[in-house]
């Protein structure tokens, strides 16, 4: 079999006899300049994520559901959840959010079980999102906002779990449109409070078990607070992340883990690089010490966040806040090395012609939370009938890619068929820094092929490493094999 090649390596055999022939194939990685970095903002299952609301039973967007006082009013006075969406995905186009938190509330269940109302307002609801190609950070709620409607909190755990119940297969049947849980269903907007009554009841590790269980087996589940998650079933540990609702760059008990020098915090600190870990800011006008925008960036990159909320103290209604002024902060290598932040590669301050390309604080976050990963040193080793990728694999972003579900090499026919395909590795170690990586697979036969490197979620969307190369199809490509 003929191949082009770029370098051939000849092998000696330690026999002494008549070495076999090795060919092997050096690509170029260069990395994505400044001027094309915004083609990684469409990466899915992480970065900047939006905030949605669908009621099950009525279909209508949810805070125009309550008063002030948290009374239900007439469904009929409230917008539709899909209008809504529509608005949303339009206005925040620019941000190019990939990930929304979607509260789905069952409040019109509280004492009865789901109907097909509801699975069919929900399976309508995952569609539109699947075609506007973002996946839901979930979460089920009873409870819309503190002095609520006392009718709103009448469930029972026996309730509580039948709807647990319920929602499994649904999950399980539109499992590419979820990027994750939130634990949910107990406390006002499902904030699991420990105030509330199922927390004095004591039910609150059937509750965070239950929600696990009901969860699609691959996808993470986040609670707000560390004690939560101590009260989960030992095995079901590894599943559970956090989702911080009050980041503010400095210590609140409002956070999660609370003040910083606590045990429970530490534990927080401990399990961030393990775990999914993802937030949001409080709103523009409730962080009354104000906030540490700098130490804000710091403490996403330090506890290992995939997603922040842009739609908390970012634009509301008009006000730009804090997480919209990082905008104003611009950002350089010194800059982010003297305020203890990693440093990205130098190809992202500048544009292909070696020209300076500014970059800001805002934009830092916006691109370095979850993954933010580059190949180098990529070389094909091909035999007879095997053909071995190594490759240099950087990950510069805050987490590892916990949210995807395979890192493969491929082999593509000239049909743009995938004919062989082998994992590079386990995701949930591509932490923070630099990986070799190496993956064998059988060569099909003689033809022209494409050899890349497909990074994917669980819907098939492929993410685009921060290298200047095609990438066609989901897949990155190095070159091409004869």
């Amino acid at each position: 079999m003929k191949r082009l090649v770029l370098a051939m390596l000849v092998l000696t055999m330690l026999t002494g006899l008549i070495p076999a022939m090795a060919e092997t194939i050096e690509f170029s990685t260069p990395a994505l300049p400044g001027e094309k970095r915004e083609e990684l903002l469409k990466n899915p299952d992480r970065g900047l994520r939006l905030e949605l609301y669908l009621s099950l039973g009525s279909g209508k967007y949810v805070p125009e559901l309550f008063d002030a006082y948290g009374n239900l009013k007439d469904p009929s006075t409230a917008r539709s959840a899909w209008e809504v969406l529509n608005i949303m995905m339009a206005d925040y186009a620019p941000e190019s959010p990939r990930v929304a938190q979607a509260y789905f509330y069952l409040t019109e269940y509280r004492n009865r079980d789901l109907d097909q109302t509801a699975f069919d307002n929900m399976n309508a609801y995952f569609q539109a999102c699947r075609e506007y190609g973002i996946t839901l950070a979930l979460r089920f709620v009873y409870i819309f906002n503190q002095g609520y409607d006392r009718r709103q909190d009448v469930v029972s755990l026996s309730q509580m779990m039948r709807h647990m119940e319920q929602l499994k297969p649904i999950l399980e049947a539109n499992r590419d449109c979820i990027s994750f849980i939130q634990c949910g269903f107990f406390g006002e907007w499902g904030e699991t409070s420990p105030n509330s009554q199922w927390v004095k009841a004591g039910n609150t590790g059937d509750i965070i078990n239950g929600v696990v269980r009901m969860a699609p087996k691959d996808v993470p589940v986040t609670v707000r607070y560390t004690w939560i998650r101590d009260e989960a079933a030992a095995p079901l540990k590894a599943r559970i992340g956090y989702h911080d609702d009050y980041i503010i760059g400095y210590p609140h008990a409002w956070a999660t883990g609370g003040y910083w020098d606590t045990e429970e915090h530490q534990e927080f600190i401990r399990n961030s690089s393990k775990v999914l870990v993802e937030g949001e800011m409080p709103w523009g006008g409730q962080s009354p010490g104000g906030v540490d925008i700098w130490n804000v960036a710091k403490y996403l990159a330090d506890r290992h966040f995939s997603v922040l909320s842009c739609y908390h103290s970012y634009r509301e209604y008009g006000v730009h806040y804090n997480l919209y002024h990082a905008r104003s902060t611009l950002v350089t290598p010194e800059s982010l090395a003297e305020h203890g932040l990693p440093v990205p590669y130098e190809a992202w301050f500048r544009n292909g012609d070696g020209t300076a390309r500014e970059a800001n604080l805002f934009e830092y976050i916006q691109y370095f939370l979850g993954y933010h990963m580059q190949m180098d040193n990529a070389r094909a080793d091909i035999g007879e009938d095997k053909i071995t990728l190594s490759l240099d694999m950087t990950n510069y972003g805050f987490a590892a890619p916990l949210l995807l579900k395979g890192l493969d090499a491929v082999l593509v026919d000239e049909n743009g068929q995938i004919v062989a395909s082998k994992s590079l590795g386990k995701l949930n170690k591509l932490l923070p820094g630099t990986h070799a990586l190496q993956a064998e697979m059988d060569l099909p036969g003689e033809g022209n092929y494409r050899l890349g490197v497909r990074l994917y979620n669980a819907a098939g969307t492929g993410a685009k490493l921060a290298n200047d190369l095609p990438f066609e199809n989901g897949i990155n490509f190095l070159g091409e094999i004869q």
